[in-house]
């Protein structure tokens, strides 16, 4: 089997399942299962497939077409132009989420070393991602589960940041003011998991649902008034209205899709 052959077989399979980005997802398989990049894949049709390079990419064809996320497949996401590790411990990065992390490095470029807390961290790609830039921040890194922060951890190794880890549920930790708080905390309603994409149902619940959507919105905005100068959160696309009634909200930003997507607060 060449990867002629191999693209097609693999885009057939993934659109008998009803999978709308075949034809990506078949590349980015094909890609890994060879452990070659995108040029070699699209200008070498007549490479022949080693039988275990066939082994190999069968094996990640049948993950997706149960629809399994291509990021745990690939075992990495990019974000912020960087390769996160990731697997079925954290939320798999979405562009969204880099609003985020232009927001708190603008919000930073006034701040002499500035002390961040990234609260949720995940994969750490927030987290991490502001520390390639800010290389004269303290940066901490929070989340309830310690599988998360093993994953964190292997991401700031592999970018060669420092950042510190704590495990603990959403500020309890934290005594003193610091300069800005970032978060991408769960925010959709537990009673809305069953309307979600397939792929999406591998991830973490507890990364993903929240009792009413914005249980943790709530306590966060409550909880960091007098924890910090900003609070910077990422929002579902049915919460504007609902962050528009606190105090100190400075400004609402959208995603690609024009979706509410970014709260930020300012607290004097």
């Amino acid at each position: 089997m060449n990867v002629r052959q191999a693209l097609s077989k693999t885009i057939e399979k993934l659109k008998n399942k009803n999978i709308k980005t075949a034809s990506l997802d078949a590349v980015i398989i094909l890609k890994e299962a060879l452990n070659k990049d995108d040029i070699f894949i699209l200008s070498n049709p007549d490479y022949e497939l080693s039988k275990k390079e066939v082994k190999k990419m069968e094996a990640f064809v049948a993950m997706r077409e149960k629809l399994y996320p291509i990021g745990y497949i690939r075992g990495k996401k990019e974000f912020y132009s960087f390769d996160f590790f990731v697997n079925g411990d954290v939320l798999i990065p979405r562009p969204e989420t880099e609003m985020l992390v232009d927001k708190v490095l603008e919000l930073s470029e006034s701040i002499d070393k500035p002390v961040i807390v990234d609260v949720g961290t995940g994969s750490g790609c927030i987290a991490v991602s502001v520390a390639k830039f800010l290389s004269d921040a303290f940066i901490i890194a929070s989340d309830i589960s310690y599988k998360a922060l093993i994953v964190a951890k292997k991401n700031a190794d592999n970018l060669n940041v420092e950042i510190e880890l704590i495990q603990a549920d959403t500020l309890s930790f934290l005594k003193k003011k610091v300069d800005i708080i970032v978060s991408n905390p769960p925010y959709i309603e537990e009673g809305r998991f069953d309307t979600l994409q397939e792929d999406v149902k591998y991830e973490p619940k507890e990364a993903l649902l929240c009792a009413n959507g914005t249980d943790l919105i709530e306590k966060l905005i409550k909880d960091s008034k007098e924890l910090c100068s900003y609070l910077v959160l990422e929002i579902g696309e049915n919460q504007e209205n609902f962050v528009r009634e606190f105090e100190g909200l400075v400004e609402i930003q959208k995603d690609f899709a024009n979706l509410a997507r970014m709260a930020v607060f300012r607290f004097d």
